[in-house]
């Protein structure tokens, strides 16, 4: 009789513990990382947003205040992945930075 348990144990244990078939994982991500280009950030006032589509033409020269390029370490520190190739922000001049907004906020994502 105690072998007939410890049989029934030793079954249970081993089944619950021991899968005989490999578990299915999935990888699901957000977005897929950009081929070559930087990623785009335009500050207005103290809020900064993420420019995808074409940001070398959609920002106007005459409204921008100031241009820091970001690389390597720094950029991908924080920024994260989406930095790998650099980071470019772009100030916008406080004065103008309501009409840009509205101008540009279909473009943008929260940074």
């Amino acid at each position: 009789m105690k072998f007939i348990f410890f049989l029934l144990f030793l079954l249970t244990f081993s089944i619950h513990t021991y899968p005989q078939s490999a578990p299915v994982i999935r990888m699901r991500c957000y977005a897929t990382i950009s081929e070559n280009q930087a990623l785009w950030i335009v500050v207005l006032k103290k809020k900064s947003y993420i420019l995808n589509h074409s940001p070398e033409r959609l920002i106007r020269p005459e409204t921008v205040e100031e241009i820091k390029i970001l690389k390597n370490a720094e950029a991908t520190a924080l920024y994260g992945v989406r930095a790998v190739n650099g980071v470019v922000v772009v100030t916008i001049k406080k004065s103008k930075s309501r009409e840009e907004y509205k101008r540009l906020k279909t473009y943008f994502e929260k940074a």
